[in-house]
């Protein structure tokens, strides 16, 4: 029989906030298992004691946090949201006959009180020190990847600037290194160049990503690693999108080694963090590395015949490395281009050697 639900009437309804939140919810589980208390006395210091009381300092965080956790972008959005979820309320602890905080004084949290403090960064490190105490995060084993964010900004409003171009501290390290071992005569000289960036006007801490398959646009780069016991972010940080991938790694990695007392035994990345600066910093701290070498176009139809260069054995002690037929290789010349240290081996031990072809190439015979 048809029914129609017709005539109701506005009723007192007497219960509890918790009555109406679901038994089974992600919310109940997030807010069994972390305690957000501690974010008081993180946030103590910017808070004057006199003066109007605040709105609870923990309430907003836990809205921004809810924002992130369901992809609510807009902080507008994000009141009408909380003013008519119950479990929202549930989680933030506003009564149904409370007002929920006006989507102005989340940004003014942003931009004015916590902006140029660490507080967010805190309140992150914190969690990961939670993780570490449950044993759901160990640092044995660290991914790394990025992805891009698009910035707010027009791609056709741009300038082109000159930035100073030296080289990196990484290959100023080298420099200073082989200098200091004897490998090159004089200290290292940069002559004052410049190059050209292209700058948004729109958004002028963003850069422009040219990379294959990515957007031609201005962008950020969100980089971040996660532990691989159970998939738990460790480390976030941004950098304009025309910063290379492995400009940030190591100082990231060494960041949460010394916060977190990480007893991290091999990183993990993509192609794009194939970077000797990786591969030595790593190499110096103990840690394993396993990054996939960057497909390179090569002309010879025969290289997938041809020795890599890991079939070669250092020898640290004796500074030679080690042929696949058992013959040294010493050291020969520095490349100041590149920076790199060149190792030869004699002529006759190459000449009849049985792998000549496939070391040196049928070309240089």
């Amino acid at each position: 029989m048809l029914n129609r639900n017709e005539n109701k009437q506005m009723k007192i309804f007497f219960g509890t906030l918790d009555e109406l939140m679901p038994k089974e919810h992600f919310l109940r589980d997030l807010d069994n298992i972390v305690d957000f208390n501690f974010i008081y006395n993180k946030v103590e210091t910017l808070y004057s004691n006199t003066g109007r009381p605040s709105i609870d300092p923990v309430m907003l965080i836990k809205m921004l946090l809810l924002g992130y956790l369901y992809e609510i972008e807009s902080e507008r959005k994000l009141e009408q949201e909380v003013r008519v979820n119950i479990a929202y309320r549930w989680f933030l602890g506003i009564e149904l006959d409370e007002s929920v905080p006006d989507h102005s004084t989340i940004s003014q949290l942003r931009c004015r009180k916590f902006s140029g403090t660490t507080v967010f960064q805190d309140i992150f490190d914190e969690i990961v020190r939670k993780c570490l105490a449950a044993g759901i995060v160990t640092g044995k084993l660290l991914l790394t990847d990025y992805t891009h964010i698009k910035a707010n900004a027009k791609s056709n409003l741009r300038e082109v600037i000159e930035v100073p171009d030296t080289p990196s501290e990484y290959m100023q390290k080298l420099d200073r290194e082989a200098y200091e071992t004897g490998l090159i005569k004089d200290p290292a000289v940069y002559p004052e160049r410049t190059k050209s960036v292209i700058k948004s006007t729109t958004d002028p801490e963003s850069g422009l990503l040219n990379r294959p398959g990515k957007p031609n646009a201005f962008c950020y780069l969100n980089h971040q690693t996660c532990d691989s016991e159970n998939g738990i972010i460790t480390d976030v940080f941004v950098t304009p999108g025309n910063t290379n991938d492995s400009t940030p790694h190591t100082e990231r990695i060494e960041n949460q080694i010394d916060k977190f007392r990480f007893n991290t035994e091999a990183i993990c990345a993509d192609g794009g963090y194939d970077s000797c600066e990786i591969y030595d910093a790593m190499f110096k701290k103990g840690i394993k590395t396993f990054i996939p070498r960057r497909s390179k176009p090569v002309s010879n139809a025969n290289y997938e015949n041809n020795f890599r260069g890991y079939r070669f054995v250092y020898n640290a002690h004796k500074n030679v490395y080690i042929c696949p037929n058992g013959k040294e290789l010493r050291y020969s010349t520095f490349n100041k281009n590149d920076r790199t240290k060149r190792y030869r081996a004699k002529k006759s031990d190459c000449q009849n050697c049985p792998f000549k072809n496939q070391c040196i190439g049928k070309s240089n015979n």
